[in-house]
C-alpha cells in the first residue's frame, strides 16, 4: 500500500503541485491489470478536495478527476458556528 501511496502523491502533484503530503487520505483502491483506479481527498492551501484517478504502475495518469469539496475560509467558518458554544 505504501508504493501505491508514493506514485499516487506523485501522479496528484502532476495534477496539483500544492497538495499537502501528509493530508491525502485514500478511501478507496482497485487494481486491474496493469493499472490503479484510487478514490480519495486531500487538501491544500486553498481547500480540501475529492479525487478520483486511474495510472499506471510508472505513474502514467489514464484518467483524472479533482473537485472541490470546501475552500478552508468556508469550511472553518461553518465549523465555528456549528461547534463554538459562544462560552
Amino acid at each position: 500500500m505504501d508504493d501505491i501511496r508514493e506514485t499516487l502523491i506523485k501522479v496528484l502533484k502532476k495534477l496539483d503541485p500544492t497538495i499537502r503530503e501528509d493530508s491525502v487520505t485514500i478511501k478507496y483502491v482497485q487494481n486491474f491489470k496493469d493499472r490503479y483506479d484510487v478514490f480519495g481527498q486531500f487538501a491544500n492551501g486553498i481547500g480540501l478536495y475529492e479525487f478520483a484517478v486511474s495510472f499506471d504502475e510508472k505513474g502514467n495518469i489514464k484518467r483524472d478527476h479533482v473537485n472541490m469539496i470546501a475552500p478552508h475560509k468556508i469550511r472553518e467558518e461553518l465549523e465555528k458556528k456549528l461547534y463554538d458554544k459562544g462560552d
